[in-house]
């Protein structure tokens, strides 16, 4: 004679065995990769603690269409702020390659780095803060990296040009 008792016992013990073994398998699956979630909190100290990110003051994309008015396309013009420095651009969108032209206000000398999805572009500002970035074809996502010669670095927000 059978026992029904011990039947559904051994099933709910066969079920709960079955799922834990389940969870096992699919856990690598439902939980991120062992330093993950650390790797990830470092991205957002990282930008404080290395650089001042200069924040967008003026773009003439957005800031000087006049409502109801076309004009030909000019040159953009973009200003970053940070602190006491502004970072003037300028993207020429000439047919032999676009480029970016731009000055540092107060003037000084810097290292360079267009950063964007593709090799960095890299260059200098001169000692009265200008430069010339050639620039990746197409919209793309840029940030420029200055490592100013006092030892801090300025990085500005991600734009679209």
């Amino acid at each position: 004679m059978h026992d029904d008792t011990d039947e559904a016992h051994d099933g709910r013990t066969d079920d709960d065995a079955l799922l834990a073994e389940l969870a096992g398998v699919l856990r690598p699956y439902t939980e991120p990769p062992a330093g993950m979630v650390d790797a990830t909190k470092e991205l957002f100290t990282w930008r404080s603690v290395d650089a001042e990110l200069a924040a967008l003051a003026f773009d003439s994309v957005l800031d000087d269409a006049p409502v109801g008015t076309r004009s030909a396309p000019g040159p953009r013009t973009l200003t970053f702020e940070a602190g006491e420095l502004i970072i003037e651009v300028e993207i020429d969108p000439s047919p032999g390659g676009r480029r970016m032209l731009g000055q540092l206000v107060p003037a000084r000398s810097a290292e360079l780095e267009l950063r964007w999805d593709g090799d960095p572009v890299t260059g200098r500002a001169d000692g009265l803060g200008r430069f010339v970035l050639p620039l990746p074809a197409g919209r793309v996502r840029v940030s420029l990296r200055c490592g100013l010669d006092d030892g801090t670095a300025v990085e500005t927000a991600w734009v679209v040009i």
